[in-house]
């Protein structure tokens, strides 16, 4: 027998809320917050500040009960919260919505989200979403006054009322109302619940035991109670026998021991930095906009003076471009953006967003004029406009290296933007449009892995076609992917150039043609290490994103599709394939918008 719970929405319902979902740890894959964290696509602090963990990195015990950050969105007449997961070996819909999402989500669900995918012959790697189970409480629509949460829970065997009750410490009746007055819980094992809470309840460091579990504990307890009174017995028969040679050495041990403990002990806190007042503490909810913070997993409210301080109060040597900058605060290297009052459109949107090709914004600090600095995770290997069209005569001799992007490095980063934009377009509620998709705000992280930045000109989409504004930038940046030069330029004549109209005569002629006109157009320092082919399917969607009507442009989720076909292309990953002679190759055929 199934429970009752409702996750309708409607048009007068909240159209996002951030709330939260229970897991339980599971052997051996889940037990820590780290592999936790990364299924959910969350940070593992955020999770042990709702479950009362003391740290990130400690030992979870089997079935321990755990709160899991999400943001719940209205997605037609459901809430649903949309993680991406990628597929695996073995995985089918039923086994990752039964074993790894523990039944927060239906495999149902699962496969109408993702209705190009066959369920029963998953490719290994591709990128699916994964609708889970969420509901924003009508309460909660103002984030004005205090907070009310909907918590989805999954019933476990031997789940009773009385228990669930004492666990969120709400009562019974809340509880019911809410499940459409379903009350046989015992029955129900495995169906998603939702639970009403006021705040966020307290949980236990270890998970909730049946009454099995109990009787066992209390066995153990009693056996061990004994075993300890028969190993005490032992311990004073030897103690006495020998308490005459021992009592004096006793002694000086125990003068020793302590003498050695106690000046280890000193010694290691008079080595501890001492802490200041400039210390990033944890951010208040009414430090940033209502929201920020339960999305962000409190993020940390920063003293001002710190990071003027770790900036040189903003030095241009500190300066990483236009009002960004480079600083190293609490041993963390970060990035400081500086902003002013008519930011609140920008925070409204982060606090919305959670995404592993969007950066991440790690807190912030405001003056008394309302000017903000926030702090965001550092991007080591800069913005892709600084390593597509760097010169090498032009750095310092003190410059890092810059290396030269390959084909391989090139479709990865075009990959990764476009997974960040159908996240923005597709994966929130309402969708979102960046409007300033360019190489500059892109930024490069470890691997090289792309992050989209500068949300300062973000919306939400006014309509269906909006988003096609973030389609046509995208393309503008596969141009410049392709041929190393930059989306609009200006000849010695003063004539400007731009790449959505330059590709249009080469694309536009004879196949042989074609092909030797798109060698000659590409970028040189690529030295002919690429793919004929997958250079002519790149092209071709690259005027497919900027074609000059908006409705012929491909949504994004045909261009993170057609991009994953051409990265997984075999001859994608060979080291040279085009000579400087015309060749008998086999075209593919341009990727085009359907």
């Amino acid at each position: 027998m199934a429970a009752s719970a409702n996750f309708s929405c409607s048009s007068e319902s909240p159209t996002w809320c951030s709330t939260y979902v229970t897991y339980h740890a599971t052997s051996p894959g889940f037990m820590n917050l780290k592999n936790i964290s990364e299924l959910f696509t969350v940070n593992p602090a955020s999770i042990a500040r709702a479950s009362n963990i003391a740290s990130e990195k400690a030992k979870l015990s089997p079935g321990q009960v755990l709160f899991i950050p999400i943001t719940c969105g209205c997605t037609g007449t459901r809430y649903f919260a949309n993680i991406t997961y990628h597929i695996r070996k073995t995985d089918s819909f039923y086994l990752v919505s039964t074993a790894l999402f523990q039944n927060l989500t239906d495999y149902v669900a699962v496969e109408s989200m993702n209705p190009s995918l066959n369920p029963i012959a998953l490719p290994i790697g591709d990128e699916v979403v994964i609708p889970i189970y969420c509901k924003c409480s009508e309460k909660n629509h103002s984030w004005n006054g205090g907070r009310n949460f909907l918590i989805t829970y999954v019933l476990q065997p031997g789940d009773d009322l009385p228990t669930l009750s004492s666990l969120f410490k709400t009562s019974p009746d809340d509880i019911t109302s809410e499940n459409n007055n379903f009350t046989d819980f015992v029955t129900a094992s495995g169906s998603p619940i939702l639970i009403p809470v006021s705040e966020l309840p307290v949980l236990p460091q270890t998970r909730l035991k049946s009454k099995t579990g109990v009787k066992k504990l209390i066995l153990v307890i009693i056996t061990s109670i004994f075993g300890a009174l028969a190993v005490l017995v032992l311990a004073s028969f030897l103690v006495y026998m020998r308490r005459a040679s021992r009592r004096t050495t006793g002694k000086a041990l125990g003068r020793s021991d302590s003498s050695l403990e106690t000046s280890g002990f000193l010694k290691m806190r008079k080595n501890l930095p001492h802490e200041t007042i400039l210390r990033p503490k944890m951010m208040a909810q009414d430090k940033l906009l209502p929201g920020l913070a339960s999305n962000l997993g409190n993020p940390i409210a920063y003293d001002r003076r710190l990071i003027l301080e770790a900036t040189g109060n903003l030095s241009e040597s500190c300066r990483i471009g236009g009002s960004v900058y480079k600083a190293m605060i609490n041993n963390e290297q970060v990035a400081v953006k500086k902003v002013y009052e008519d930011s609140n459109e920008e925070l409204k949107i982060l606090q919305k967003l959670n995404h592993a090709n969007l950066v991440k914004l790690m807190g912030a600090s405001t003056d008394l004029n309302g000017n903000r600095l926030l702090v965001y995770e550092f991007a080591e290997n800069g913005s892709l406009d600084r390593r597509l069209f760097f010169e090498p005569s032009s750095l310092s001799p003190s410059s890092k290296p810059v290396g030269l992007l390959t084909w391989h490095q090139r479709l990865q980063i075009a990959l990764d933007v476009a997974h960040g934009l159908q996240y923005l377009h597709e994966h929130t509620q309402p969708s979102i449009v960046h409007s300033d998709i360019r190489t500059s705000n892109i930024l490069l992280g470890s691997g090289l892995r792309a992050k989209i930045s500068n949300f300062s000109s973000a919306r939400p989409a006014m309509s269906s076609v909006s988003p096609k504004v973030d389609v046509f930038g995208f393309g503008v940046v596969l141009l410049e992917l392709l041929s190393g030069k930059r989306g609009m330029e200006m000849k010695e004549s003063g004539e400007t150039v731009m790449l959505s109209e330059e590709i249009r005569g080469v694309m536009e002629v004879g196949e042989q043609r074609e092909e030797r006109r798109l060698r000659l157009w590409m970028d040189p320092r690529l030295e002919g290490s690429y793919p004929v082919e997958g250079a002519m399917s790149l092209a071709g969607l690259a005027r497919a994103c900027t074609q000059d009507k908006s409705s012929a442009r491909p949504s994004m989720t045909e261009v993170v599709f057609n991009l994953s076909v051409l990265a997984h292309s075999p001859s994608t990953f060979e080291t040279s394939w085009a000579s400087g002679e015309e060749d008998e190759t086999k075209m593919v055929r341009p990727v085009v918008a359907r």
